[in-house]
């Protein structure tokens, strides 16, 4: 099954063997983040006009439980056990998975990108401007510290250390467990989405098309390995020894390590949502609600 949330508002249960909608169960706002997958329920939440956190049973999309908050901003996180939830006033609230109690809150500012498990019963809230290690089990900050630029996508575990894209034209890296800063690469563009990795080399592509590639040396090695014609839209994905690629012009494409492209197939334009890995190939997203699955 694949579970997706629509611009309609609506969460699907898409069957992968036909394709068929077993269900689907619409929300009052506009749905944030995407779904978030745990056990047998699923949490959703959303925006304006009404900001919701919502969980739904898995098997029927039937509501469990839905709790009003602030617009959500970013995606929802589970950490140890905890739904993470961020809105766009800059609340950060820790939520009871089975009950939607929320349990603290605090105000940090603006997020995009999801909370992180940073380890040791902490999670790593990224606002706009700093970045904050928060304890799981009562939301006090216990490590705050400037961000090296805004961050979109998702941190990223890498080598002991998160890693992620910023908006101002650079990957970084942090070490979890006091937000100091290990290194920073330049990049010739912003990077938007969360950067992959394959063993110790961590790929990152720019919202101008560059795909570079890190090798693990001790300068940490950075090449650029591919110039695409479009924009990349959707966040780098790992699939064996092959880099799958969603751009704006409706492509997505399977890339060598080096950088040598060996296939396309072409979706409905832009393609924002990685492809999903399945066994034996992939399911693609297109800008359309269009799904397509592809076998190797």
């Amino acid at each position: 099954m694949l579970y997706a949330g629509g611009m309609d508002r609506k969460v699907y249960a898409v069957d992968l063997s036909n394709g068929d909608v077993r269900w689907s169960s619409r929300l009052s706002g506009m749905i944030v983040g995407g779904v978030l997958l745990v056990g047998d329920t699923l949490f959703v939440a959303s925006s304006r006009p009404d900001g919701r956190v919502q969980a739904l049973a898995r098997s029927n999309g039937k509501r469990i439980w839905r709790v009003a908050v602030d617009p959500i901003g970013a995606p929802l996180a589970m950490v140890e056990g905890l739904l993470i939830a961020q809105t766009q006033r800059g609340n950060v609230m820790g939520l009871d998975p089975g009950t939607g109690k929320i349990l603290w809150h605090h105000r940090l500012g603006t997020a995009r990108a999801p909370a992180t498990a940073a380890g040791n019963g902490a999670v790593l809230v990224s606002t706009t401007d700093s970045l904050f290690l928060v304890s799981v089990a009562d939301g006090k900050v216990t490590h705050q510290a400037r961000s090296p630029g805004t961050v979109l996508g998702s941190w990223l575990p890498f080598r002991g250390s998160l890693v992620a894209g910023t908006a101002d034209s650079q990957v970084v890296s942090i070490d979890p467990g006091d937000l100091r800063q290990n290194w920073i690469l330049p990049a010739d563009a912003p990077i938007l989405d969360t950067p992959a990795t394959a063993g110790d080399t961590l790929f990152f592509a720019t919202r101008t098309g560059s795909v570079y590639r890190v090798d693990p040396t001790p300068e940490l090695k950075i090449k650029r390995i591919a110039r695409l014609e479009w924009p990349i839209t959707a966040p780098v994905t790992i699939s064996g020894a092959q880099i799958l690629l969603g751009g704006a012009d409706g492509m997505i494409r399977g890339l060598k390590f080096d950088g040598t492209e060996v296939w396309r197939v072409q979706v409905w334009r832009p393609v924002e949502v990685s492809p999903v890995l399945l066994a034996d190939g992939i399911i693609a997203i297109g800008g359309n609600g269009d799904l397509h699955r592809y076998k190797r």
